[in-house]
C-alpha cells in the first residue's frame, strides 16, 4: 500500500476514531468532511514540498512564501479542522482545544518523513 493511500486511511480512522462515523453525521459536518478528503491530496503534495506544516495546535501552518492558492488551502483547510475539532469535542465533552492537541500528537505519530512540524515555541523540526 503506498503512502498516500496509508494517510488516507490513516485520517479516516483519525477523524472517526472511537466515535465512528457519528463525527460527520450532522449536515454540517459532511460538508466540512467532503472538504478536507477532497483537500487532501493537495495538502500532502504541499507538505512533501515542505512549503506548509502541521502545528501544535491541529492547525496547518505556511512555511515558506505561499502562493495565493496555497493560502486559500491552508485557511480552508483550518476552518474546517475546527469545526471539526468543535463537533468532536462536543461529542466527546472535551474542549475544542483538548481534541487539537490529540490530533496534532496523531498527525506526529504518522507522519512522513521529511514533513515539519512547527512547536509551541514556533521553531520548525523536520521528521528525521
Amino acid at each position: 500500500m503506498n503512502f498516500y493511500k496509508i494517510y488516507i486511511f490513516q485520517m479516516i480512522w483519525l477523524f472517526t476514531g472511537a466515535l465512528g462515523n457519528s463525527v460527520f453525521a450532522d449536515s454540517n459536518s459532511s460538508d466540512y468532511g467532503t472538504r478536507m478528503k477532497e483537500r487532501l491530496p493537495a495538502v500532502i503534495k504541499a507538505k512533501e514540498k515542505g512549503l506548509v506544516g502541521e502545528g501544535t495546535d491541529g492547525l496547518l501552518h505556511i512555511r515558506k512564501d505561499a502562493t495565493a492558492d496555497i493560502k486559500k488551502m491552508v485557511t480552508g483547510e483550518n476552518n474546517d479542522r475546527k469545526q471539526l475539532f468543535q463537533t468532536m469535542a462536543s461529542k466527546t465533552g472535551g474542549t475544542s482545544k483538548e481534541v487539537a492537541t490529540k490530533f496534532s500528537k496523531a498527525l506526529v505519530k504518522k507522519s512522513k518523513k521529511g514533513h515539519w512540524f512547527r512547536k509551541s515555541s514556533g521553531k520548525w523540526v523536520q521528521r528525521k
